[in-house]
């Protein structure tokens, strides 16, 4: 059987390259997200 959803992709994944050169602090962190600063990309609230 044959749905519409066969012939579709739902998602890519894309995933930065990691150059490791330093590390955050534990606690900011947990409150980034990530302990990699090259990892951290923040969502902006865009203004209307």
């Amino acid at each position: 059987m044959f749905t519409p959803n066969d012939q579709m992709r739902l998602a890519r994944a894309y995933v930065p390259f990691q150059i490791f050169s330093k590390r955050l602090e534990p606690m900011e962190g947990l409150l980034k997200g990530t302990i990699f600063p090259e990892l951290y990309f923040p969502y902006r609230k865009h203004k209307r």
